[in-house]
This record gives C-alpha cells, sequence and structure tokens, in this order.
C-alpha cells in the first residue's frame, strides 16, 4: 500500500478511472444509436418473418438492452474505467430504451408546441440519468471485483502489475 492509496488520488482513480472519458463518451452515444433503431430493426425483422407478436417487441428488446448495457458497464470497469465514466457509457442506451419505451412518439417532432415536447423528452432522459447512475456504480463495482479475481498478484492494479513485472 503506498501513501497516495487513502488520499485524494485515489479518489480520482476511483471517480475517472484509467482509461478515461473519452472511450465512454462514444461509446455512450453508439449505444444510444444502436439501442433507439434496434427497437425499428427488430419489429422489421419480425414483419418479415411474419412473427409479429401481439404485446409488441418493445419489452424484451428493452431488456435485452438494458442487459448489455450492464454487461458492457461491467467489462468497462474491469479494464480500468471509472465510476463517472461507467455511468457516462451507460446513460446513452438507457436514453435510448427508455426514449423508445416511455418516450414520446418515434421520429415525430411537434414543431407547434416545443414546450410539452420538451417535457416528454425531459421525463424519460431523467429517468436514464437514474438508472445509469444505479447501472454505472454497480457495474464499477462488479467490474473491481472481476478485475480483482485475477490469478495473481495486482492484475487489477496497474501499479502492483508493474511491481511485479519489473524483475522481468
Amino acid at each position: 500500500m503506498t501513501a497516495d492509496d487513502d488520499g485524494p488520488g485515489r479518489l480520482a482513480r476511483v471517480a475517472l478511472g484509467e482509461t478515461g472519458f473519452e472511450r465512454a463518451a462514444v461509446w455512450s452515444a453508439v449505444g444510444f444509436a444502436v439501442s433507439y433503431v434496434a427497437f425499428d430493426a427488430v419489429g422489421l425483422v419480425g414483419s418479415i418473418a411474419g412473427l409479429s407478436p401481439a404485446g409488441g417487441v418493445a419489452a424484451p428488446v428493452a431488456a435485452l438492452l438494458a442487459a448489455l448495457t450492464a454487461v458492457g458497464t461491467v467489462a468497462f470497469a474491469a479494464v480500468g474505467g471509472g465510476a463517472l465514466p461507467a455511468v457516462l457509457l451507460a446513460y446513452g442506451p438507457l436514453a435510448a430504451v427508455l426514449l423508445r419505451t416511455v418516450g414520446p412518439t418515434p421520429y415525430a417532432i411537434d414543431i407547434a408546441d416545443p414546450v410539452s415536447f420538451g417535457m416528454a423528452i425531459a421525463e424519460p432522459l431523467g429517468a436514464a440519468l437514474a438508472a445509469a447512475v444505479a447501472v454505472g456504480v454497480a457495474g464499477y463495482a462488479v467490474g473491481r471485483v472481476v478485475a480483482g479475481m485475477g490469478d495473481g498478484a495486482g492484475e487489477g492494479d496497474p501499479e502492483a502489475t508493474e511491481e511485479a513485472t519489473a524483475g522481468d
């Protein structure tokens, strides 16, 4: 244990991680786009195959995308992502899922009444933020545990890995 393990340096590593916000921001944006269009893609494939369930595809697609988001967040944290980037990473796909399931009609913008449209967008995006905080923090915790379960000394800790391989 080094002197900065209990100081502000440790807090910064937990909050920000070692991989930074750039990767999380890109994957959040890509996750939003892919998740938003996934509902249409699954519906299209189902209609082509003649399999259109009476209840629709929204619930199964939303559950699958939420599960993939959680797994991605755990994997991101396991390779050195911090808690805040994990929240950012989870926000994009979860925002798309909530916009498609509880938000306004997709691909329709009511120009005549922008205030009501803004309110219809704000509610799912606020819920997505709360969900992203929950998934991001939980994913960070699980990811750090998974990173520490390696076979040797300090696989989850880059400083310990450097020290262990310094003699090689």
